[in-house]
């Protein structure tokens, strides 16, 4: 089992805020005076290779390996 220490929980915290604000900013409309919005990168042409792609929900995994490891235990 892992323990989070609060230097890294901390780390953790401030990088979830960070890209949650760019989530923000990337789903809302022009800007006004707030300043420069993050740029979205979007490929002009596709690899095919990457036609059935899925991304990975790692929030969703780690809950899975957490009850995972709590079922195994029990």
């Amino acid at each position: 089992m892992y323990t989070i220490t609060k230097g890294p929980s901390k780390l953790v915290a401030q990088r979830r805020t960070a890209w949650q604000q760019v989530e923000q900013q990337l789903g809302s409309g022009p800007t006004g005076d707030s300043g420069p919005r993050p740029v979205q990168y979007v490929e002009k042409t596709p690899s095919p290779r990457l036609q059935n792609f899925v991304p990975i929900d790692l929030d969703e995994w780690w809950a899975q390996q957490f009850l995972a490891r709590i079922t195994n235990c029990s």
